[in-house]
């Protein structure tokens, strides 16, 4: 089971227009960062470094949903075809084990040239990323991967239209008598 983190602080929740505005007025001259920060009830220090990113470039968040963002392994393009390919699975009762969806992710992201940091990969074995990485994957695709249990072939051949359609004719039968 992937770690829940509780945030301790409120860092990171003041609104993007609001620092945006902060930042125009200190850009200008009209007030301090010290001013502007405090009007606001914004930490200077926050103030500050949101200043100086948006110097460097375009500022998307102001909390640190940015970096976890930036630090991602695959595209979202990539995770749903991954995420398709496990259902997909799943519908011919091929129906993977957590390790060998973990042990999958990671060869494809070796197929595609992607990097993957090594606190991503777990402990025991260089072939498979974390359970960490894989809880929220699953969260973020809304999956639910189990260990796979046995259907008999018998089973699977039976579930057809002819004997899904014979069973309700005769549950028919029975209602009317």
């Amino acid at each position: 089971m992937p770690r829940q983190y509780t945030r301790k602080t409120t860092w990171g929740k003041t609104p993007l227009e609001e620092m945006e505005s902060a930042a125009t007025e200190v850009k200008e001259g009209k007030k301090s960062i010290r001013a502007a920060a405090r009007d606001r009830n914004i930490d200077k220090s926050s103030l500050l470094r949101f200043i100086k990113k948006k110097e460097k470039g375009k500022v998307k968040s102001v909390a640190w949903g940015a970096v976890a963002e930036a630090k991602r392994i695959f595209t979202d393009e990539m995770e749903e075809e991954l995420a398709k390919h496990l259902k997909q699975l799943a519908e011919q009762f091929h129906g993977l084990h957590p390790v060998k969806c973990r042990q999958l992710a990671f060869e494809y992201a070796e197929k595609n040239n992607i990097p993957v940091p090594l606190n991503l990969i777990a402990n025991n074995e260089l072939s498979t990323l974390g359970e960490d990485w894989f809880g929220s994957f699953l969260a973020r695709r809304h999956l639910s991967v189990r260990t796979p249990e046995a259907t008999s072939l018998g089973r699977a051949t039976a579930f057809n239209t002819t004997t899904v359609g014979e069973f309700f004719d005769n549950l028919a039968v029975v209602m009317d008598r």
